[in-house]
């Protein structure tokens, strides 16, 4: 039986590729944080309804040695590093405090996994879940594997060391260490902050009666959106590769945030979406430099990977989820 240890299990990704595996006759291991949070939870209990319970683990990933002392004790045969501080859109202007805590932890996670796995556990294959975000202020348009790196944000610098970081353990100490670098990847799984559920989640209500408006911030902002279950796939298959690399997981096509609720509405019958959405600017950070499209011909050609949901089928995915009022998130 291999044995797999997703650092955030109980995230959308984590959720989503424990069941992956578990169907694959992995024992399956994972990292929580010391008080996780009501999304967590649920995904925890819907993973359990299904008969899946995978071995917890309390760890604190900026600890060398709490990080040392799990990779020994386990030796898994796959580590999927999925654990980040993310931003919230929610809190702007980013205080430098959070950034500080972003980068430490973004950061040291990274590192100490890496450093354990070259000391104890050296034949353990590691994926890192990257993010399109280290091109944000690139200037090119669409990306690939080749494409130079360059952040305005914390988030996106801590991103961009944890590639690279991957890629010095992976020539200089020969691990199998790969990133894979995400594109938007959303299911009904996703935290309730995020913009794609604000946008369900609001017109839902509005179909219902519930409110008669959706606040969201600038509709022009273009995304690569795909379905989380087809990137944890993805992610699966880089561990499986005979040679480790980076890969873009994304559709390579973009939609406006103005696309998705149109979209949305359509599927709801709502026929003046505009009439509902009020735009508040402040909601979300400003537009990046980049219009951040992925063009995934490396996995394609490389790992026979390919997204099965496409733009229409992720809204309306979500969107009978949401009326469904349900945390199945099977396609």
């Amino acid at each position: 039986m291999k044995r797999a240890l997703i650092t955030g299990i109980f995230g959308q990704d984590g959720s989503y590729l424990t069941e992956l595996l578990s169907a694959g006759g992995y024992q399956v291991h994972g990292t929580v944080r010391p008080h996780p949070s009501p999304q967590s939870q649920k995904l925890d209990q819907h993973l359990r309804k299904k008969g899946i319970a995978p071995i917890v683990h309390h760890c604190d990933l900026t600890s060398f040695e709490d990080v040392s002392l799990l990779i020994r004790t386990i030796e898994p045969d796959e580590c999927y590093h999925l654990a980040a501080v993310h931003h919230s859109a929610q809190t702007l202007p980013i205080p430098l405090e959070y950034d500080r805590t972003l980068l430490e932890q973004n950061i040291l996670s990274v590192l100490n996994l890496l450093h354990a796995l070259q000391e104890g556990s050296p034949k353990t294959r590691f994926v890192l879940a990257g993010s399109c975000v280290m091109f944000e202020d690139c200037g090119i348009s669409p990306q690939t594997e080749t494409t130079p790196v360059r952040s305005t944000s914390a988030y996106g610098t801590s991103k961009i060391v944890g590639q690279q970081l991957t890629e010095l353990f992976r020539t200089r100490h020969n691990l199998h260490a790969s990133t894979a670098i995400l594109y938007n990847h959303e299911s009904p799984r996703r935290a309730a902050h995020f913009v794609s559920q604000k946008i369900v989640k609001g017109l839902v209500r509005v179909s219902r009666g519930e409110t008669e408006t959706v606040a969201l911030g600038n509709l022009d902002d273009i995304k690569d959106w795909g379905f989380a279950g087809d990137y944890v796939r993805g992610m699966w298959l880089m561990a499986q590769a005979d040679s480790p690399q980076d890969y873009i997981l994304g559709t390579g096509i973009g939609h406006t945030v103005a696309d998705f609720v149109k979209q949305a509405a359509e599927l709801l019958e709502l026929k003046d979406w505009r009439g509902v959405v009020t735009v508040q600017p402040g909601l979300t950070r400003p537009m990046t430099k980049t219009r951040l499209v992925g063009v995934p011909h490396r996995a394609q050609n490389s790992l026979g990977w390919r997204h099965s949901i496409d733009f229409r089928g992720l809204v309306e995915l979500l969107v009978r989820h949401e009326l469904e009022n349900t945390l199945d998130g099977s396609a």
